[in-house]
């Protein structure tokens, strides 16, 4: 038998109900131009220490093992939306058989040969912060064309299967 490494059937609930979350505070924070960022205290193997506002212009200081303030966006958020986005990706159908683990492969293909076109489309046509902006948020392509199109699929499945009764 077949060792599987999927999560539980459960955790595809907890992880819709992360990324939804995520997604309500991201649409909140839009439309409402509400800012609940808020900025802690975390160790770091490297940082670099903005230093201008204590000295006036002075060029950041970087160093090695040290204790780096930093934002609830920019490093717990990335994590928790991954995590989110890998429960729903990688978590065992009710009826996980061997069709279902086809499709799964599948759409892992796929969503590798696209995510990779759509990131060398990225930069052949984009240049600047822009690009680095697209860089940052391509990172969680791979995760979410794998859902769409796994879930896709899945529905096309049930479709095809409703239509033989």
């Amino acid at each position: 038998m077949k060792k599987s490494y999927l999560f539980p059937t459960y955790f595809k609930k907890i992880g819709w109900i992360i990324t939804l979350s995520v997604l309500l505070y991201i649409i909140i924070s839009i439309i409402f131009d509400v800012n609940w960022d808020f900025n802690f205290y975390m160790p770091a193997i490297y940082a670099e220490m903005d230093l201008s506002s204590l000295f006036g212009n002075t060029p950041k200081e970087t160093e090695f093992f040290t204790i780096a303030e930093t934002s609830f966006e920019t490093t717990l958020f990335p994590i928790i939306i991954v995590i989110g986005l890998s429960f729903i990706a990688f978590s065992k159908n009710k009826n996980e058989d061997e069709y279902i683990s086809k499709i799964r492969e599948q759409s892992l293909v796929w969503s590798m040969i696209v995510g990779y076109f759509i990131f060398i489309l990225f930069t052949l046509f984009l240049y600047g912060t822009v690009y680095i902006t697209v860089v940052v948020y391509d990172i969680y392509i791979f995760l979410i064309l794998f859902v769409c199109k796994f879930n896709f699929e899945l529905y096309r499945l049930k479709k095809s299967l409703k239509n033989e009764e």
